[in-house]
């Protein structure tokens, strides 16, 4: 049942624009008066990472409008207060701590972003937590930061699990990111000791044009692209333009529908997780919501910031919300079901992941092996 007190509640926009509906945002409560639980968020809103951060930012705001819905959190309705990150992270978390009311923690999307926040989140003592952020850096020697989303480390033993026996190079085409830079990293470190060639192929968040990357690759029988969509969807066609006669793999960034239904990505093979899979029921739900409100098809993204807020509210469901109290309860650990399945915090621990599966693009449809 909709509770008409909380519906709508929530909050984004950058600058002065954000300012000042923040500020607003505390002279109204719910209906018994309860102060709202703020939740800040760092994402890329421009640049090369824009669809990143508009997903994740369309799935926190349709996770709060449900359980504001549903009478928010201890009967506090959850607003969202949303900064541009890709111009300058610390400004963009430092305008979201300048308002009237401190966020109970804040999320940062991609790697590069949350890299940046992570020695501002440690030396302020304040909860942040990556989403779809990948660099292993990011939760190393941590004490207030979190994340829910894959590494690097995780995601290459399905990457390289559909590998033929018979290697001999590896290209890896990828972003010069923190991100890009760890994936790499782990490649060499897998063929390390072996007598397959690892040849690492740097190119700019800006790129567009990517047939001379492409072009000093050659030579070997292996690609693997690691980037956004579409930096993804421009390596695969210059491969595909190339004549590119090996395997060709990809991240868990090449499951995403603007990927898969573009034919240069047919008989990629990729890291994907459940959610594409018609079998897997946990996301059906959400799925069709979002695609209904949206018009566009739903992925692991919106997922992953969508996921975030329903095992947050369930977290701080019966608890204070207060930094320290949701501090001491992620280091407690924890299980938890939602969209991704089956996933686990454990207790010390700084990371939540999902399971990821190999699969093969196939006629613009992910096909799991």
């Amino acid at each position: 049942m909709i509770n008409p007190c909380f519906a709508g509640w929530r909050l984004r926009g950058r600058g002065r624009v954000s300012a000042l509906l923040l500020a607003m945002s505390v002279l109204v409560t719910g209906c018994d008066g309860e102060t709202p639980i703020m939740i800040g968020a760092v994402l890329p809103l421009s640049g090369p990472g824009v669809s990143v951060g508009q997903d994740i930012r369309d799935g926190l705001d349709l996770a709060i409008e449900r359980v504001n819905d549903r009478g928010g959190v201890n009967g506090r309705p959850l607003v969202l207060s949303v900064q541009d990150g890709a111009g300058g992270p610390q400004a963009a978390w430092d305008a979201i701590l300048a308002g009237d009311q401190e966020p109970l923690l804040t999320v940062a999307g991609t790697s590069s972003v949350a890299v940046a926040l992570k020695p501002l989140a440690e030396d302020r003592e304040r909860i942040l937590f990556g989403l779809v952020a990948t660099a292993p850096a990011l939760t190393e020697g941590a004490e207030w930061v979190f994340r829910y989303w894959l590494t690097a480390e995780q995601e290459l033993p399905i990457m390289t699990s559909v590998l033929p026996d018979d290697v001999g190079g590896v290209a890896v085409y990828y972003l010069d990111d923190a991100y890009g830079q760890s994936v790499y990293g782990n490649v060499r470190e897998v063929f390390t000791g072996t007598e397959v060639v690892v040849t690492g192929v740097p190119f700019a968040p800006a790129d567009t044009a990517f047939g001379a990357v492409v072009e000093a690759g050659q030579g070997a029988d292996v690609a693997v692209v690691v980037g956004f969509a579409s930096h993804i969807r421009g390596v695969l066609a210059a491969l595909k333009d190339s004549g590119f006669p090996g395997v060709i793999v990809s991240t868990t960034a090449a499951a995403l529908p603007e990927v898969v239904s573009d034919p240069v990505s047919d008989d990629v093979l990729v890291a994907a997780p459940a959610i594409f899979n018609l079998s897997f029921r946990f996301a059906d739900d959400v799925k069709r919501l979002y695609e209904s409100l949206h018009g566009r098809p739903f992925n692991q993204y919106v997922a992953n910031g969508y996921d975030f807020i329903i095992m947050l509210a369930g977290l701080l469901d019966g608890t204070p919300a207060d930094r320290d109290a949701l501090r001491e309860q992620l280091r407690k650990g924890f299980v938890y079901s939602g969209v991704f399945g089956n996933v686990t915090l454990p207790a010390g621990a700084h990371d939540i992941a999902f399971p990821l599966f190999p699969a093969r693009i196939r006629d613009g449809e992910i096909v799991y092996r």
